[in-house]
C-alpha cells in the first residue's frame, strides 16, 4: 500500500531519509524515475542515502507501476518518490494505488515561478498538477513534515 508519494528533484537525500521516513514509517521506498533506473551511479548514490531499516527499489515509471499493482504490495507500506511532476502524473495514470501526493522540491527552471517554499512551477507543471489532482485524494506542498500543509486548492485554483 502506498502511504505517500513525494515529488522531489533530489529524490532520496538526507531530508527525505530522516524526516519523511520517520514521519511516514515505510517498510520500503520506491524511487520511480526512468533515468535513475538505468544509471548505475544514480542507483549507487540512492542506495547510500537509504535508511538502514527500509528496503529500496529503484524502477522506471512502468516498472514502478507494475510493482505497485502487484497484489503482494498491498501488505507493504511503500513511500514512493519521483523526480518530477511529469513522472508523478505518468505513474498515477498507470496505477490506482497512489492517493496522497506531497510536492517538496521542484527546482527553478526557465519560466518557473515560486509558488511555495522550494517549489517553482512552469505552466506545463501547473497543467500536469491539474491533471494529477483528478487522480488522487490529496495534493499538498511542504518541504518537511513539521511544516503546515499547503493544499493544492489554496495555491493553484
Amino acid at each position: 500500500m502506498v502511504i505517500l508519494m513525494r515529488i522531489d528533484e533530489r529524490m532520496l537525500h538526507g531530508q527525505v531519509a530522516l524526516t519523511w521516513v520517520n514521519d511516514v514509517h515505510p517498510d520500503a521506498i520506491l524511487i520511480a524515475n526512468d533515468e535513475a533506473a538505468r544509471n548505475e551511479m544514480s542507483k549507487l548514490a540512492l542506495k547510500v542515502a537509504k535508511p538502514a531499516d527500509v528496503k529500496l527499489a529503484i524502477k522506471s515509471i512502468k516498472e514502478g507501476a507494475a510493482l505497485l499493482n502487484n497484489p503482494k504490495a498491498k501488505n507493504i507500506r511503500i513511500f514512493v518518490i519521483v523526480r518530477t511532476i511529469a513522472d508523478a502524473l505518468r505513474l498515477v495514470k498507470l496505477t490506482q494505488e497512489i492517493h496522497d501526493v506531497n510536492i517538496g522540491g521542484v527546482r527553478k527552471t526557465e519560466g518557473g515561478k515560486s509558488i511555495a517554499n522550494g517549489v517553482y512551477l512552469t505552466q506545463e507543471d501547473i497543467e500536469n498538477l491539474k491533471d494529477l489532482r483528478k487522480h488522487v485524494n490529496s495534493l499538498e506542498f511542504r518541504m518537511v513534515p513539521s511544516q503546515a500543509k499547503i493544499d493544492y486548492e489554496k495555491i493553484l485554483e
